[in-house]
């Protein structure tokens, strides 16, 4: 199986874009990056936005858990200073505090599933919930990121940065790592995109007939969680997806939809990972659908 298949089939959503003192937009990756990239976003502030305090309809910007992880790129805006950090897979959710007097541009590559072992070349679990720079994840890349980092400082475009990535992550990303478990784990990750979350451990393990012990090791060194957590997770996103789109759904025929045991299941479930119930999260992204700004 061609793991670029895979990118077509779970597309995350986040909660960004929705404070409007502050501009958020996705780009889509290259197609030979697609098995590694979930996409490129980038988010600064804007000049006369209009404070969140003062916006009645405004609502917060939000992390939620999304199975990736993420490279950042985050330059201070008022002395020009800058970081790279990896930030592991998140299993809780988070609100954004933006901040006023340092403002900072924040340049992010969100790594598709998967896709951050062929670069770390380390158990993934190793940084999940939690930030570190980058050059101390992946020691290899230490003599490259200050340049690259001084590169993308004085881009003049959001295009040109991108580019920039672009050709950074194809060397160190290509040619492609090919094994017996990055196969398997392309397997699972299908079967577990396809069900929307909904396949049990047992079922994945059955398909690939392993143990589910060996199961969670691989996870373990390629996602960074299990494969029960890393399910709930897609089910989650599944869920929100579908809220964002079709926020008028009846919520007991969602429940049913997606495998929950009944409605006060799935709203639990989904404020461990989205902060607040699915009420909320409806208004939400029915009141920021004009600031979000994807270009993808």
């Amino acid at each position: 199986m061609q793991q670029a298949k895979l990118h077509s089939l779970f597309r995350p959503v986040q909660g960004n874009g929705r404070v409007t003192s502050s501009s958020y937009v996705e780009i889509e990756p290259s197609p030979l990056l697609q098995p590694y990239v979930s996409c490129y976003w980038a988010s600064e502030p804007v000049a006369d936005g209009t404070p969140e305090a003062s916006d009645p309809d405004s609502v917060p910007d939000r992390v939620i858990p999304d199975g990736c992880t993420d490279i950042l790129f985050e330059r201070d805006l008022t002395n020009g200073q800058y970081r790279i950090r990896y930030i592991g897979l998140l299993e809780r959710p988070f609100s954004i505090a933006y901040d006023d007097v340092r403002p900072s541009f924040k340049l992010g590559v969100r790594l598709f599933p998967g896709g951050a072992y062929p670069l770390l070349k380390s158990r993934i679990a190793e940084f999940t919930n939690r930030s570190c720079f980058l050059d101390d994840a992946a020691p290899d890349l230490a003599g490259e990121l200050d340049e690259l980092g001084e590169r993308i400082a004085e881009a003049p475009t959001l295009d040109g940065m991108v580019h920039l990535l672009e050709q950074s992550l194809t060397r160190w990303l290509q040619p492609a790592c090919s094994s017996p478990l990055h196969d398997r784990m392309s397997g699972w990750l299908h079967r577990i995109f396809t069900s929307g979350g909904t396949a049990s451990v047992q079922e994945l393990a059955a398909e690939a007939v392993l143990s589910s012990r060996q199961m969670n090791r691989d996870f373990d060194q390629w996602i960074g969680v299990s494969p029960k957590k890393f399910s709930e997770i897609v089910r989650f996103q599944s869920l929100v997806r579908q809220i964002r789109s079709q926020p008028q759904r009846e919520w007991a025929s969602l429940a049913a939809q997606y495998g929950y045991f009944d409605q006060s299941h799935m709203i639990h479930e989904f404020r461990r990972f989205y902060g607040d119930s699915p009420v909320v999260a409806a208004r939400e992204f029915h009141l920021a659908s004009d600031f979000y700004n994807p270009k993808r």
